[in-house]
């Protein structure tokens, strides 16, 4: 049977020291008591277990005892509570430096002595294990098995209560420790993560994600991604924080991982995701079909198609469906950042790199570390940034702007443009070489008017998207006759123009059912005769018919707006002076009663 825990109370206080002896013999250890720090030192040996040390004493205070257990190699390693009713940080601080263990505040609670005696007991116990395993080991492999034991030793003392998690694996890449956070974000148990890789724990999806990233940490990178994580069965964003463990002769041992939960990024939001499975267009479902063999690889992305087509959705449903999916998803407009700023955006800068840069920046590359990365309009890119893509896309590394270092991601690249690059190309405005290395597996978005059976449900998605952003109490219905006005629309501006078309008619209907007079369409509206000829009167001429439209219109916007001149202007897409030229023409002075 094995004999009680020794341990020394250290406290200038009679009283104090009696009631620790009480408590602590109930609770079954062995103790002895010195009444100041010259007295402690002189019986304190190696076959104490731990030390309880007050802080304010007479001639040597608690913090000299600390100091001087640790620069004694015999006794150096034995833990160490203190016993104190300070409870300021630089206090505490100061008493972490120097090597104490662990906190007890006074007044003394005996269940919190229980609990923290205990854990840095087993810590101890923990610790002699190491040390008698290491002692039996080979030579051959002593110096990195002791190496991971010391790292995992002040892992476990260092960031056992730490709120983040933390997780270290040996070269394997298997768990060798995690901490209570970590065990939470995982919702598993602790034997069944030790000793197991990231494929036994959640398949061959992740897995072989995971192992793409630390293998590099194996090579001596440090990487930062976001990934979604699914806890509880819902899915949780994280930012991960992962560097290679040396050994004291420099050789990489194993990977140091900190995971952070973080607040939803916007791009992994399920409202920013277009629901293009449901598009019953021959086009559609054919453009889908592609987009889903392209999901199934790493390869780079060309999409292209005019503006408004939904090329940007296009890429998002490509990345949820892919291997990356639990990677962040980025885009950028190049035709909506300046050329002197797009090179800082795409690869990031260090701090003094140019004026304004007064802290290091990480680029849209380093962002999208393990997930996809879209460049929008790329046909807007200078010359210059478009040989840097290159090299990038060549080497898939870089350096940020005023930096020396090679970074190294691993990224998909979806490029999208609304231009004919064959053109650009043949008149020297976009490179060749960027050309042939971005269109390996190219998509040609169609145009709204090719696919005009997906009307009906753009319509019913466009709709519910706007009332949520303008905050309408409920989502009204739209009529079968201005659902038949849409669909005999050309639509120039494609969804784009819909878009904003829907908007317009809410506005009109005041949240109410859509009809087709709440439906303002422009000049290429395939207009169907709003009566049959013969009910045209003949003594109507065409400038009364257009005058007469003219004036229904702005008196509905103006009834809409609640007689606001700027918001009816806004609801026609005119200038308010061209409005008050308007109601000057057609004799509208006073104002008009609204509805």
């Amino acid at each position: 049977m094995a004999s009680p825990n020794r341990i020394l109370i250290i406290d200038d206080e009679v009283q104090n020291r009696v009631l620790l002896e009480e408590l602590l013999a109930f609770l079954g250890y062995t103790t002895e008591s010195a009444s100041g720090g010259l007295e402690a030192l002189d019986k304190l040996t190696a076959e104490f277990d731990l030390v309880l040390l007050d802080v304010l004493m007479p001639g040597m205070d608690g913090f000299e005892v600390v100091r001087r257990i640790r620069e004694n190699p015999q006794i150096s390693d034995i833990p160490v509570i203190m016993v104190t009713i300070l409870d300021d940080k630089d206090t505490r601080l100061r008493a972490v430096k120097l090597g104490v263990n662990d906190f007890v505040a006074k007044p003394i609670d005996s269940l919190e002595v229980r609990v923290r005696i205990e854990s840095l007991l087993k810590m101890k116990q923990a610790q002699d294990a190491i040390k008698r395993h290491r002692a039996e080991l080979e030579e051959t492999v002593k110096e990195r098995t002791a190496a991971l034991l010391e790292s995992e030793r002040r892992f476990k003392t260092l960031v056992e209560t730490a709120r983040d998690g933390i997780f270290i694996k040996d070269w394997e890449l298997r768990f060798t420790d995690v901490n209570a956070a970590m065990i939470k974000l995982l919702d598993k148990q602790l034997p069944d993560i030790i000793g197991r890789t990231d494929e036994e724990l959640f398949g061959n999806h992740i897995g072989v994600q995971n192992k793409k990233v630390e293998s590099r940490v194996l090579e001596g990178q440090t990487i930062e991604t976001q990934e979604t994580l699914l806890y509880k069965s819902l899915p949780i964003a994280v930012g991960c924080v992962r560097f290679p463990l040396w050994s004291p002769s420099h050789d990489i041992i194993g990977v140091c991982g900190i995971v952070r939960e973080m607040p939803v990024r916007p791009e992994i939001s399920s409202d920013d995701q277009s629901r293009l499975d449901d598009y019953p267009s021959e086009a559609m479902q054919y453009i889908l079909a592609k987009a889903r063999i392209a999901g199934d690889t790493d390869t780079t992305i060309l999409l292209t198609g005019e503006s408004g087509t939904g090329k940007d959705h296009l890429a998002r449903y490509i990345h949820d469906r892919s291997l990356r999916s639990r990677g962040p998803f980025y885009g950028l407009n190049c035709a909506a950042i300046p050329h002197e700023l797009a090179e800082s955006e795409l690869f990031g800068h260090e701090a003094g790199a140019f004026t304004g840069a007064v802290r290091r920046k990480r680029g849209l590359l380093e962002l999208a570390e393990g997930g996809t990365l879209l460049l929008n309009e790329i046909g807007e890119l200078s010359h210059v940034l478009q040989g840097k893509l290159l090299t990038f896309l060549d080497t898939l590394s870089f350096t940020r702007v005023g930096g020396e270092k090679k970074i190294t991601v691993n990224i998909r690249l979806i490029a999208a443009t609304s231009r004919n690059l064959d053109m650009e190309v043949a008149e020297s405005r976009f490179r060749k070489d960027l050309f042939y290395r971005l269109n390996i597996f190219p998509i040609h978005l169609p145009l709204l008017r090719e696919r005009k059976e997906d009307i009906p449900v753009l319509v019913k998605e466009l709709v519910v998207r706007l009332v949520s952003t303008m905050g309408l109490p409920h989502t009204p219905e739209v009529s079968l006759d201005a659902l038949r006005r849409l669909s005999r629309h050309s639509w120039p501006g494609n969804v784009r123009e819909l878009r904003n078309i829907l908007e317009r008619a809410l506005i009109l209907s005041r949240g109410g059912l859509i009809r087709p007079d709440h439906i303002i369409l422009g000049d290429t509206e395939e207009k169907p005769p709003r009566e049959s000829p013969h009910h045209i009167a003949r003594n109507n001429p065409l400038n009364t018919a257009v005058g007469e439209t003219q004036r229904a219109l702005i008196e509905e916007a103006l009834r809409a707006s609640n007689v606001k001149t700027q918001e009816a202007a806004r609801l026609l897409g005119i200038s308010r002076y061209a409005f008050a030229r308007l109601l000057r023409k057609i004799g509208i002075t006073g104002g008009i009663r609204p509805k």
